[in-house]
C-alpha cells in the first residue's frame, strides 16, 4: 500500500508519519500543489500510488481574512489539482476539511446536514472539498485538531467542540484513509467544551466566555460521528482485506482498480434508489507470497447473500453442466444410493437434484438464502438455510453421520475465511470423503480478459498452486484438477484427507507448472493485464456512444452481476441502454444498482424493438442469442473480450 501525503509539515502530517514511516510525504520546494504539472509528475514518478491524503493548507483563521490570497491559492487550487491528478490516475482521495464547514450554532452535526461556513478559511475548505468530490474514491473528512499541547491562557467555557489533540485525532484519519469508506465522514471525539479540552493537558488555563472577548467563533461545532462509530463497530458491511486470505501475507499489490461500485445483486424497486445505491471501491490485489489475486474490500456476506436473486435453474447451460458432473463424479468415485451428499450454496437446489433424481443419493442443500432453499424444498431437496461454518458441519454430522462427497460449484470465490471453509468441509468427511470445488480459474480469466467477473461476491481469484498450499496447511491434498467450460473457463478440484489412500493425480502438478511458466506467478503479468482492460473498457464506451449518436436503440439482456460491473465501469444509465431483459422473476421490475436501468421480462423486447443487444452474460452468449432470435430482429453486442457485433 503506497500512501502520498501532502501538507507533511503540519502537525497533522507529522503525526500521520510517526504512523506509519513508509509515506511518502515530499516537502512543499519538492512539490507544489499550487502546480497541477508538479503534483502530477511527483504522482507518476513515485507511482503506482494507492492513496493520497491531502492535508496540506492554511488554516489560520486570521491570517485568512485578512489576507485570503495564500488560502485561495492551497485550499481551493492546490486541492484542485491534487483532485485532478488523483481522478486521471485512479488514486484514492482523503481530503482533510474541516468542522467549521457547518454552521455552528446548534452542534450534533451529521454528514448529510446542511453546510455554511462560519469564516472565509471555511470557505476555501469548501471549495477544497467541492473538488474531492470530483474523484471516484474519495473520502473527505470533517474533523478538528490542535497540537498535543494547550499553550493558550485561556478557553472558552461555552464554545462545544468535537476537537481533540492531534495524537487522537491522527490515528482515526490513518484508519479511515485505509477504510473502503467513500463521501463525507466526520472524525471526532466526544462533544465538550473548549476549556475541558484545554484542562486535560493544561493544568493552568482559565474559563472564558466567547462574549467576554472579542474573538467571532461558533458556539457548538461538535459532530456527530456516528457513521464512524458504526464503521468501527463492524455495523458497517465493508471492511479492508489486509492480509491473504490463503497464506496470511501482507504483501498485497492493488493491480486492477474498477473505480467504485454498488453491490450487484441488490436490486433497487426505483431507478433514483438504484442510482443513489451505497458504493465501495473495487479493487483487485495479488498476494507476491503465494499469488492469490483478491479483492481489497469485503462486504458483509449477510447483506448479499440472505436473499440472493440468482436461480440456477433458470440457466439451462448450467442444469446441463450439473448433470454432466453428476455422471462424471458417481463415475469416478463410486456412488450410489448409500452415498450421503451436501451441497455447500446449493442454490434452489439444480446439482442437487441430479444427484438425487438420476442417482439415488442422500442430499443435503446448505445455503443462507432463505428464498432458494425454499425453492429447492419444493423439489424434495432437503435443505438447511444457514451460512457453511464449522459449526453447521459438526451439527450435520452429529444428526446425519458423515458425507461421502461435499460439492461447493462457484461459491469458494465468495468465501472470507478460506480456512474455515474447508475446515468445515475436512470435520464433516468421511475418512474416504471427497470435497470438489470448482470456481472461475484465474488463467481464463486473465487470458480472456473476465475483468466483468470482478464483482464484490467474488472475494478471490483462485489459481490451483495457492489452493494446494492452503490444502496442505490443513491436512489434506488436492488430488484432481480438471478443466471446465462453465462460467467463462472454471476449474474442478477434488480435495480429500491427507490420509486418504487415494493418489495424487498427474493433472495437479501439471496446472502448478502451467501457471509458472505462464508468469501467474509474477506481478508483472497482471499489470500488463490490466492496461489492456483500461483500454477494452474505453473502446467499449466509445463504440456503444457512436451507436447511440447514430440513433441506435440500445437495450441489454441478463441482469447478471458480471453485467453490473460492466455497466457501472462505464457509467452506464437509461440514457445509453433503454432496458436489460431478463427471464428471472425475482429481477423483473427492478433496477439495477448504480446505473437506474429498469430490469424487463424478455417479452418486452416485442413491444420495444432495440437496434442492438448488448449480451452481459456472454459466456452464455449462444444459448441467450438463441432463445432471443425468435423475438429479436436486431443485432446482439457482444462486450467480452473483444467488443463485437453479431
Amino acid at each position: 500500500m503506497k500512501i502520498v501525503l501532502f501538507g507533511g509539515n503540519g502537525i497533522l502530517g507529522k503525526e500521520l508519519q510517526k504512523l506509519n514511516n513508509n509515506i511518502i510525504s515530499p516537502p512543499s520546494a519538492e512539490v507544489n500543489i499550487c502546480d497541477a504539472n508538479s503534483v502530477q509528475t511527483f504522482l507518476r514518478t513515485n507511482g503506482p500510488v494507492d492513496i493520497v491524503i491531502n492535508a496540506a493548507a492554511e488554516t489560520d483563521n486570521r491570517k485568512v481574512e485578512k489576507i485570503p490570497v495564500d488560502a485561495i491559492q492551497t485550499n481551493i487550487i492546490g486541492a484542485a489539482n491534487v483532485a485532478v491528478a488523483c481522478q486521471i490516475m485512479g488514486i484514492r482521495l482523503v481530503y482533510i476539511s474541516t468542522d467549521y464547514i457547518y454552521k455552528g450554532d446548534r452542534g450534533n452535526y451529521k454528514e448529510t446536514d446542511e453546510i455554511l461556513p462560519f469564516n472565509l478559511y471555511s470557505w476555501t475548505k469548501l471549495g477544497g472539498e467541492c473538488s474531492a468530490y470530483g474523484v471516484k474514491n474519495h473520502l473527505v473528512i470533517r474533523t478538528s485538531f490542535g497540537k498535543n499541547t494547550f499553550d493558550y491562557p485561556e478557553a472558552f467555557t461555552d464554545k462545544w467542540t468535537s476537537k481533540d489533540y492531534v495524537d487522537r485525532i491522527a490515528p482515526l484519519i490513518y484508519e479511515a484513509a485505509l477504510s473502503p469508506l467513500l463521501g463525507i465522514i466526520n472524525l471526532g471525539t466526544d462533544r465538550k467544551t473548549l476549556f475541558h479540552h484545554a484542562h486535560e493537558r493544561n493544568q493552568t488555563v482559565k474559563g472564558v466566555k466567547i462574549e467576554d472577548t472579542p474573538f467571532a467563533t461558533p458556539y457548538d461545532t461538535s459532530l456527530n460521528t456516528q457513521k464512524w462509530i458504526n464503521y468501527t463497530t463492524s455495523k458497517s458491511i465493508a471492511k479492508p482485506h489486509k492480509q491473504c486470505r490463503a497464506c496470511g501475507s501482507e504483501k498485497l499489490t492493488k493491480y486492477l482498480d474498477l473505480g467504485t461500485m454498488p453491490l450487484a445483486n441488490n436490486l433497487e424497486f426505483s431507478s433514483s434508489r438504484a442510482k443513489d445505491a451505497d458504493r465501495f471501491p473495487l479493487q483487485v490485489l495479488f498476494c507476491e507470497d503465494c499469488s492469490l489475486s483478491q479483492l481489497s474490500v469485503v462486504i458483509d456476506p449477510g447483506k448479499m447473500f440472505s436473499y440472493y436473486t440468482y436461480r440456477s435453474s433458470v440457466n439451462t447451460g448450467y442444469v446441463h453442466h450439473c448433470r454432466k458432473m453428476a455422471k462424471e463424479l458417481s463415475r469416478k468415485y463410486q456412488l450410489d444410493e448409500n452415498s450421503f451428499m451436501v451441497d455447500i450454496a446449493g442454490n434452489d437446489g439444480t446439482l442437487l437434484r441430479q444427484f438425487k433424481e438420476e442417482l439415488g443419493l442422500k442430499v443435503l442443500n446448505v445455503d443462507p438464502a432463505t428464498n432458494l432453499t425454499a425453492i429447492a424444498e419444493s423439489f424434495g431437496i432437503a435443505s438447511l438455510a444457514k451460512f457453511w461454518s464449522t459449526e453447521i458441519a459438526q451439527k450435520i454430522k452429529a444428526e446425519k453421520g458423515g458425507a461421502d462427497l461435499i460439492t461447493a460449484t462457484n461459491v469458494f470465490a465468495h468465501v472470507d475465511n478460506v480456512t474455515d471453509f474447508i475446515s468445515a468441509a475436512k470435520i464433516l468427511l468421511n475418512e474416504n470423503g471427497l470435497l470438489v470445488i470448482e470456481f472461475p480459474y484465474i488463467v481464463d480469466f486473465i487470458e480472456g480478459f473476465e475483468f466483468d467477473t470482478v464483482y464484490f461476491e467474488h472475494l478471490s481469484y483462485f489459481s490451483v498452486r495457492p489452493l494446494v498450499r492452503l490444502a496442505g496447511t490443513l491436512d489434506m491434498k488436492v488430488i484432481s484438477v480438471e478443466k471446465q467450460q462453465i462460467h467463462g473457463g472454471s476449474v474442478r478440484v477434488t480435495l480429500t484427507h491427507k490420509s486418504n489412500s487415494l493418489t495424487v493425480e498427474p493433472n495437479v502438478s501439471e496446472f502448478e507448472k502451467l501457471e509458472l511458466d505462464l508468469g501467474y506467478a509474477s506481478l508483472t503479468k497482471y499489470n500488463r493485464w490490466s492496461e489492456t482492460i483500461n483500454e477494452i473498457v474505453r473502446d467499449f464506451a466509445i463504440k456503444l456512444l457512436e451507436l447511440k449518436k447514430e440513433g441506435k436503440k440500445i437495450a441489454a439482456f441478463a441482469a447478471s452481476a458480471k453485467g453490473n460491473t460492466l455497466l457501472n465501469t462505464i457509467g452506464a444509465n437509461t440514457d445509453l441502454i433503454r432496458f436489460i431483459a431478463d427471464e428471472t422473476p425475482e429481477k423483473i421490475g427492478k433496477y439495477s444498482p448504480g446505473t437506474g436501468i429498469p430490469i424487463v421480462n424478455k417479452q418486452s423486447i416485442l413491444d420495444d424493438q432495440p437496434d442492438y443487444i448488448v449480451i452481459l452474460s456472454w459466456n452464455f452468449k449462444d444459448e441467450i442469442i438463441q432463445k432471443l432470435n425468435a423475438i429479436h430482429n436486431g443485432k446482439y453486442i457482444i462486450p467480452i473480450p473483444n467488443f463485437e457485433i453479431v
